[in-house]
């Protein structure tokens, strides 16, 4: 899946004339402020060869089971602080609040800002020739409920990495990046391993206002 790879899609969106003047400069900040944005939020369930279990319970050589793979092993884990919880949490590090339903999760679940999470879109399908699209979570802002909230407490990340780069499952069916071990968190969202490339904010938000639509349109 995901054909078309990053610059492909990045040029494709680029012929698209109902959305000229979209090519700003990404607005997502790798690595600002004093904590990691990208990576799975303790407390989140996984989908495992031992049923669905916290993230922060899984260690090398656990099996995990990915959208495109089946069953994989995973090869490394690290914990760290999306928030220390001193003074005043930036707003590149507040995380995202899903509600239940909202990806298709089961439940209630937190989404650290820079990760990514594939989503699928009739939209996608139109100008990538794919409906799913891998998209920074921060774009999902207003989408079925979705947005920012301010932590009060420490809000512990868990990286979580494969041989390759793969999509797994979080608290139902929603899915979410994980990298490769050939590299670091920010070098895994942006490269074009095993097929996986995450959009650029302009064109994810505009994907989402997209689904949003699509949402409306339901209900009529």
């Amino acid at each position: 899946m995901f054909g078309l790879s990053a610059a492909k899609r990045a040029a494709r969106w680029a012929e698209t004339d109902r959305f000229e003047g979209l090519h700003a400069a990404r607005a997502m900040s790798f690595g600002a402020g004093c904590g990691q944005a990208e990576g799975i939020v303790a407390g989140t369930r996984i989908a495992t060869a031992m049923g669905w279990r916290p993230v922060e319970s899984l260690a090398p050589g656990d099996m995990v089971m990915t959208f495109d793979h089946g069953m994989r092993p995973v090869i490394r884990v690290e914990r760290v602080a999306l928030w220390s919880g001193q003074g005043v949490c930036p707003r590149t590090l507040m995380p995202m609040a899903v509600p239940a339903g909202a990806l298709g999760n089961n439940a209630p679940m937190l989404l650290a800002p820079e990760q990514a999470v594939l989503v699928e879109s009739d939209l996608a399908e139109a100008v990538f020739g794919d409906p799913f699209a891998l998209i920074p979570a921060a774009a999902l802002d207003g989408y079925r409920g979705i947005g920012r909230i301010t932590p009060h407490q420490t809000v512990e990340i868990v990286v979580v990495q494969f041989a390759e780069a793969e999509v797994v499952y979080a608290n139902g069916t929603g899915m979410i990046h994980c990298g490769s071990i050939r590299g670091g968190a920010l070098e895994n969202l942006v490269a074009e391993e095993a097929g996986y490339a995450a959009l650029p904010m302009d064109m994810a938000r505009a994907i989402v206002a997209a689904m949003i639509d699509e949402d409306r349109a339901t209900l009529c």
